[in-house]
């Protein structure tokens, strides 16, 4: 070999192994590029595993019930305290959405009072704050015609002075205090369009442990209110009449509204 070509290629097995270590080393590389192979699978599952477990946190944070998020659940004793009783509706029952602003101003309460109501008429109770029970406000319509004889209490076969509201409703106030343990505040209204009367009457809890408890829910003034506004008239089916199939059904009433039969 010439002298310049040898000195061309002195340098091109440079960094090479011997050929006495060739084989060896060819084995040291594999195991080498084998150990990376092996990080590189392991770096992946781990990224992988970290992966699934950020999803699963979110989704179990988004899906998990407030409550089981942030510490136990109320015994079923203290739910039963902090949760308040449902209120009637007064979307389904529209005689109850007129009563019960006028009785929540007082502080006290109105609910439905078995048997509740019938063909032409409702019924309720009324409690204080307490529970206490404070009596009864019952309502009826009757189809009376144009002929109604309000009904006079001391003289029964005379006809009451009516008074009279706007959009022609004539009325009578029937108020009775006289009794300390069971007071009444009625009032009779008849609609002059259609002949259609209204009887409204609030009494005291009768056979309460005080003269307070005789005293009734709501004053003379706010039943007047309510049986003459027009609203009520309105507020039962244009069908419903205590004369009607159910009349031995509807409440007592201190002042009965006559029928055309009295």
């Amino acid at each position: 070999m010439t002298q310049p070509l040898s000195r061309l290629l002195e340098h091109v097995l440079d960094g090479e192994p011997a050929i006495g270590d060739e084989i060896d080393e060819i084995f040291r590389r594999a195991d080498r590029l084998h150990r990376r192979r092996i990080h590189a699978l392991i770096a992946g599952g781990l990224a992988v595993v970290a992966v699934i477990a950020a999803a699963g946190y979110a989704l179990t944070s988004t899906l998990m019930p407030t409550a089981s998020r942030t510490g136990p659940a109320a015994s079923p004793r203290v739910a039963a305290r902090s949760t308040p009783a449902p209120m009637p509706s007064t979307v389904a029952d529209p005689v109850l959405g007129l009563l019960a602003p006028l009785v929540n101003g007082r502080k006290e309460h109105i609910y439905p009072r078995p048997p509740e109501r019938g063909n032409g008429w409702r019924q309720y109770s009324v409690t204080d704050q307490d529970g206490t029970p404070r009596g009864t406000v019952a309502v009826a319509v009757y189809a009376t015609g144009q002929g109604l004889c309000f009904p006079v209490l001391a003289a029964p076969h005379r006809c009451a002075t009516v008074e009279w509201a706007p959009a022609g409703v004539e009325y009578v106030r029937y108020d009775d205090e006289t009794d300390h343990d069971w007071q009444v505040h009625q009032t009779i209204a008849r609609r002059l369009s259609d002949g259609r009367t209204i009887a409204l009457m609030a009494t005291g809890e009768r056979g309460g442990a005080d003269a307070a408890a005789g005293k009734p829910g709501l004053t003379g003034a706010q039943i007047e209110q309510v049986a003459t506004g027009g609203r009520l008239f309105d507020a039962f089916g244009r069908n419903e009449d205590c004369f009607g199939p159910s009349s031995g059904a509807c409440p007592a009433f201190k002042v009965p509204v006559p029928s055309e039969n009295d």
